[in-house]
């Protein structure tokens, strides 16, 4: 796979978990980490986007925070394209540790032209474990100054590729499991 950038998604609010979800200790690692360990193999460079960048200094990567607050992930997508030496970035979020790297391998490897490439399965998608190009910021920025903040409405006007991955030796249904509430761990 061609080194591209990646961008770990740890700026939420965490509200429903009770504490900032990217620090929690997941089976004895912090959850950050997994989503580190997933990308760093893959990527040129990695980076977090988080509104605490002094909590994660000691993962040693670069932090960035979001210049457009208040949007959600669409903020940290952007703040990550913006912050990035690549042209093109993989996006994992901090509460995700089921995602394999393989994933960002096969969108890569199917990835074109399209400003990004987003994985589906049956009736999901998946715009938080995908590829994202730098020349789709313009899209990103004009839906945030229209404050459209979901992703997919923000990609509406882009060139993006939906690839269904549920037939690919990789996929299983708890790759894209979301870890939201302590109680279910």
């Amino acid at each position: 796979m061609a080194k591209i950038g990646g961008v770990v998604l740890a700026g939420g609010k965490s509200l429903r978990f009770g504490m900032d979800k990217g620090l929690y200790p997941f089976r004895g690692t912090p959850l950050v980490k997994y989503a580190l360990d997933i990308l760093q193999p893959l990527c040129d460079d990695v980076l977090i986007s988080t509104n605490d960048p002094e909590s994660y200094k000691s993962f040693g990567v670069k932090t960035v925070t979001d210049i457009f607050t208040d949007c959600g992930p669409l903020g940290g997508i952007h703040s990550g394209l913006t912050h990035t030496n690549s042209d093109l970035i993989a996006l994992i979020p901090c509460d995700t540790p089921f995602v394999p790297p393989a994933l960002y391998t096969y969108l890569q490897d199917h990835c074109g032209n399209h400003q990004a490439i987003i994985p589906t399965h049956s009736k999901y998608v998946e715009p938080m474990c995908a590829l994202y190009a730098k020349n789709c910021l313009g899209h990103i920025e004009q839906a945030i100054s229209e404050k459209r903040y979901k992703i997919l409405e923000a990609l509406k006007t882009a060139d993006v590729s939906f690839i269904n991955v549920e037939d690919q030796a990789f996929f299983g249904p708890e790759i894209f499991h979301n870890i939201n509430y302590k109680e279910n761990l």
